[in-house]
């Protein structure tokens, strides 16, 4: 606690010791939500979390004649087997999640377990899989959201650790704090590799972009290079079309510089040795993708009101309905949590959508428009990769694209809202860091809100009359340590990282302000905190890497089209 006192007053370290406390703040808050979702109550959890104790068990490939009806057959655990069971509360908010059976820790004879997840990569379900060799019954299963609750943790705090050593970082990391969703992080406590998709993508671009942005002196940057060769690796071996994700953060960030600077970049001794150690990982990737399209059929079927196949219908129809319904899904990006059936307040809802709405109006009001190709080609992404992926499957499978799955390129999208807005000095006003002040609470208290509001739905269930005060009352359902000790943790770990975020983006003032016991005081006070706020005329980048807007030393500082 001492250490984060004193990084919060003199604003945040160097790169490791930042890494290691913004780590810790996305552990606690993932974890939390870990704790506070009833099992299974993340999306497809069932199935991912059969499959990761099936290739902990050695059953990586899909074998012949396991493939039935609704997936695929694996040999696991009972209580793993049998966790299908524990969905009585799904669809149905108003059911609280006391219906389901409880998870013992005795019912360890092997089993069949069917999941349709059997043809996924097994790098994230090797990992994630690991406690059940030592656990049993519902502590290993916690155990297996808090493991994949760490790994996007890390790679979080790696993408943020990044974008604190741009040059003017100031708005990049605003505007990405402002990504973190309730969504994203309610995904960063389940089971489910769409969450590590999400973190890795995010660190992946905030990397790659820094890699660019210091091109004259990759060195530097050694630990945002790492952080793209270890994300490049993860998205090729997560799902799919994780590796669609990490072409388009790729393309966004080369878009969002002059290309002379990517030339430049590939042609640096150090990023080409990041490349051939990120190669072989990335082989690995295709190669299972090569296998899995190979072997048996992996039969899966999404859920019921999901998919509806159109064996007959035409092409560009499926791509005209994604197309239509492209801003339906920002609802799902802000939070609906569990299987689709439990959005978050309206209030929450509201304020995140007004600052997308402005984060996405901003870059037609600031000039010239050409320095904002990044945001155009990712913008244009956002619209048509999703719409194009749904295309594909669309006769197959129906229309099942969910919210969820485009997180990855709305965290790009906005990120690169940030990296255009460097060319602006951060705001640093007594009025801007009131507005920021209000706003920064606001944020607390959304997230606490849609923390609680889950609960409850879980806790006694969401009924058309208010049911609040049954919380306290009468609980059908309690999760470990109790839904009102999780929801002070958790109000705490937000405050506590919005508490960092404002320190970093205002040195020297105050979260929370206190009356002065004299005027002159107050005024004394202030001054010393824009005295705080300005570097002294003789620091140079060496000095100052990661707190403030001045532009480091044998940097650009011309801007052109297509550079931010």
């Amino acid at each position: 606690m001492t250490l984060f006192l004193s990084n919060v007053r003199r604003g945040l370290p160097r790169p490791l010791p930042t890494f290691g406390l913004l780590a810790t703040i996305f552990a606690l808050l993932f974890g939390l939500w870990a704790v506070a979702t009833p099992l299974m109550g993340a999306p497809d959890e069932p199935a991912h979390t059969i499959k990761a104790a099936a290739v902990v068990r050695g059953q990586v490939l899909v074998e012949e004649g396991t493939s039935f009806g609704h997936g695929v057959h694996v040999r696991v655990p009972n209580y793993i087997a049998s966790l299908h069971a524990q969905s009585c509360y799904k669809f149905n908010r108003a059911q609280a999640a006391d219906c389901a059976a409880p998870v013992y820790a005795d019912d360890t004879f092997t089993n069949i377990g069917v999941t349709s997840a059997g043809s996924y990569n097994p790098m994230y379900y090797w990992v994630v899989g690991l406690p059940t060799l030592f656990l049993s019954g519902a502590p290993a299963i916690y155990a297996m959201r808090l493991v994949s609750a760490a790994l996007c943790a890390l790679f979080f705090a790696a993408g943020f650790t990044a974008l604190t050593e741009l040059r003017r970082p100031k708005y990049p990391v605003l505007v990405a704090a402002l990504t973190m969703t309730p969504m994203i992080l309610f995904l960063g406590g389940g089971i489910n590799p769409n969450s590590l998709e999400i973190a890795a993508t995010m660190a992946a671009f905030a990397g790659f972009v820094v890699v660019l942005d210091n091109w004259r002196n990759t060195r530097r940057v050694l630990p945002a290079l790492a952080t793209v060769v270890a994300a490049t690796v993860v998205l090729a071996n997560a799902r799919q079309i994780s590796l669609v994700w990490l072409l388009c953060a790729l393309i966004v960030g080369v878009c969002s510089f002059r290309l002379r600077r990517t030339l430049a970049v590939f042609t640096d001794k150090r990023v080409l040795t990041a490349v051939a150690v990120a190669v072989p990982g990335a082989l690995l990737g295709f190669l299972w993708m090569y296998v899995a399209a190979n072997g048996p059929a992996n039969v899966g079927v999404a859920p019921e009101g999901i998919a509806n196949p159109h064996p007959d219908a035409p092409l560009y129809r499926g791509f005209m309905i994604m197309l239509d319904r492209t801003y339906d899904f920002f609802p799902q990006y802000i939070g609906t949590m569990g299987w689709l059936d439990t959005p978050a307040p309206e209030l929450v809802t509201l304020v995140w959508g007004g600052l997308m709405i402005a984060a996405l109006v901003v870059p037609f009001c600031v000039r010239p428009l050409r320095n904002w190709t990044g945001y155009w080609v990712a913008l244009a992404m956002l619209y048509l990769v999703p719409a194009l992926l749904q295309t594909a499957l669309w006769r197959g499978m129906g229309f099942i694209w969910q919210g969820r799955y485009t997180l990855p390129l709305v965290v790009v999208l906005f990120v690169s809202v940030g990296l255009g807005l460097r060319k602006l000095r951060f705001p640093t006003s007594p009025v801007a860091v009131h507005i920021s002040r209000v706003m920064f609470w606001l944020i607390v208290f959304c997230h606490t809100l849609t923390f609680v509001y889950v609960l409850r739905r879980y806790v006694v269930g969401i009924s058309e009359i208010a049911n609040w005060q049954t919380l306290f009352s009468s609980p059908d359902w309690q999760p470990p340590l109790g839904w009102f000790t999780l929801t002070a943790a958790y109000l705490l770990v937000t405050a506590a990282g919005v508490l960092l975020l404002f320190r970093y983006l205002h040195p020297g003032q105050p979260l929370i302000v206190r009356a002065a016991a004299s005027g002159g005081k107050g005024k004394g006070l202030a001054r010393a905190g824009r005295q705080h706020e300005q570097p002294h005329v003789g620091e140079t980048a060496s000095t100052m890497p990661n707190t403030g807007d001045p532009v480091t030393s044998g940097s650009e500082v011309k801007t052109g089209p297509g550079q931010s």
